[in-house]
Parts: C-alpha cells; structure tokens; sequence
C-alpha cells in the first residue's frame, strides 16, 4: 500500500466515516461531497470537456463528454454516490484520467436521485443514453458501460434493460466496488464492518430505501445481483478485500460466470470502497490501465 492509500484511509475513517447508530443525511452528504469537489484538479489540457445540456424533447438527462482529440473507444459512465449524492463534479476527475489512459470518448451520466426521484427513474435516464449512443451511430461493438458503487450497479441494470428491450449489448462491462444487492445481504456488510473506512453497514439500508420507495429491494433493475445475467457482456470488477460491499463484487462475478458471462474479478487489499475513482492514489492509477488494456481487448 502506498503513504498516499495509507494518509487517504486515515482521513477517511477519521472525517467520511460515520460513528455508529448516525442516521442517513442526504443534504449533509451532498455538501461534503460538494466541497470536497471544489477541490479537484483541473481537467487535463489534452482532455476535451464538453457539457451536454438536458434535453425533454429527447428523453435525455444532463451529461458531460471527457475526451481526448482521436478517441478509439466509448465509455458510458455512471457515478456512485448511494444513488442520492455525487455527480458529474465529484466524478470528473476519474472520467478525465479513463479518456486519455484509454483513449476514450467518456460520457458521463447526470442520471436522476433519490430521494426526489426514486426507481427506476435513474436506470430510465441511463438506458436512454445508451440507446442515445446508438441512435448517433456508435457501434456497440465500441462501447462499454461503466460505473462505481451504486453507479456500478446501475452501469448492470443499463445492460439489463437494454437487453429487455432489445437493444445490442456493448462490448464490455467495467465495475469499480459495484452496489448490486440493494437488500445489502453480503456476509461481508457485517464481517468487515470495521475493516472498511468509509461506510456503516446500516447506512446502506437507509439509502437503498430512498431509492427503491415501494418497490421489493430485490426487483432485478434495482438489485441486479438477483438478475438473470445471461447473455451481458465481459465484465472487469474492481474490489477492495476491506470493504463491506466486497460480497457483492464477489458474488455478482460467481453468478455471471455461472451463466457463461465471462468475468475477471480483480481484488485489493487495505484500499478503500471505490480507490479507482481516486485518481491521486497510485494503486487508482495502475487500475485504471489494468481496465484500460481490458477495453483495448474487447472493443473495436
């Protein structure tokens, strides 16, 4: 582990960490994050930054192209944030650095949240975009789909409800820590509770409430770990073994492999929930070039 992992996994237990028994605050979390976010570094200067206004006529939420001069690929990406906080801001950083190790076009996605929009409003704006990419002409064959945490989640329930409404599926799939099991029933939610230095297990519960509102926590577009996974391209998952939402990587991977999905389940250890999104860290930068070379390797 590097002195950075090692100074970042203080600051995070001591200031992201919630004590035990504090319940869920969704303005709290939102101005942290935005904070924290006036803080990021600039785009890089070979990097092309161009927002994408909302469009009602077409159905599209809000997002944001990070590309470089000749991308060679597309990546359709999804921000964590427990489906109620974060955004294009907070996530700008890890899409800006993905463009260029890649060579990419990245379109990060401004897709709706909870509580003020909850399921399947998020997973709506994200298949909408996908077919989106279509519409202009992208081949699938260069796309793949992407996200971190809830937004690893979701990057799962876009190729499910694109499949459902028969679109064709992307070239690959990139997870970093995905949330896939909204009724949070992973071993490790309990087991490495205090290992991870970022979340309480009770906390997840709370969020995945605001965004599920009355439906079942394991409808397959909300918990696409309890999907049928046939037929959904390559997958790359990163993971931390000293998370709680390590089960979830674990057991998404055993079941898509189990199916005939091809999956690759990378995992490391003492770096927090989400360390690729975490673009100073050594450990992020190198797992950025590991999923680098695996799009290189699935897409044309």
């Amino acid at each position: 582990m590097s002195i950075q992992s090692f100074v970042v996994n203080q600051v995070l237990r001591l200031t992201f960490k919630p004590k035990r028994g504090t319940p869920l605050n969704v303005t709290a979390a939102r101005k942290k994050v935005a904070q924290a976010a006036r803080r990021n570094p600039p785009v890089p200067k070979d990097v092309r930054h161009v927002p994408v206004p909302a469009s009602a006529a077409s159905g599209l939420c809000a997002a944001e192209w990070l590309s470089v001069e000749r991308p060679a690929r597309t990546v359709l990406y999804f921000h964590g944030g427990g489906y109620f906080f974060c955004g294009l801001d907070t996530h700008r950083p890890v899409c800006g650095y993905l463009a260029r190790v890649a060579q990419a076009q990245v379109l990060s996605v401004d897709y709706r949240m909870a509580p003020e929009h909850v399921f399947p409003a998020a997973v709506d704006d994200a298949v909408a975009w996908y077919a989106a990419l279509l519409r202009q002409g992208v081949s699938p064959a260069n796309i793949t789909v992407a996200g971190d945490s809830a937004g690893g989640g979701l990057a799962v329930a876009c190729l499910l409800a694109a499949r459902e409404r028969g679109l064709p599926m992307p070239a690959a799939a990139l997870l970093f820590s995905p949330w896939v099991d909204l009724a949070c029933s992973g071993e490790t939610m309990h087991t490495l509770a205090d290992a991870d230095v970022m979340f309480q297990p009770e906390l997840l519960p709370q969020a995945a409430a605001l965004y599920v509102g009355d439906k079942p926590l394991t409808e397959p577009l909300a918990s696409p770990l309890y999907a049928d996974l046939r037929g959904l391209p390559p997958m790359l998952i990163h993971a931390s073994r000293h998370e709680i939402l390590l089960s979830d990587s674990t057991r998404l991977h055993e079941r898509a492999r189990a199916v005939g999905v091809a999956s690759q389940l990378l995992l490391r250890d003492r770096l927090p929930h989400v360390w690729p999104t975490m673009v100073m860290l050594p450990e992020a930068r190198r797992s950025l070039k590991e999923s680098a070379r695996f799009m290189e390797q699935h897409t044309r």
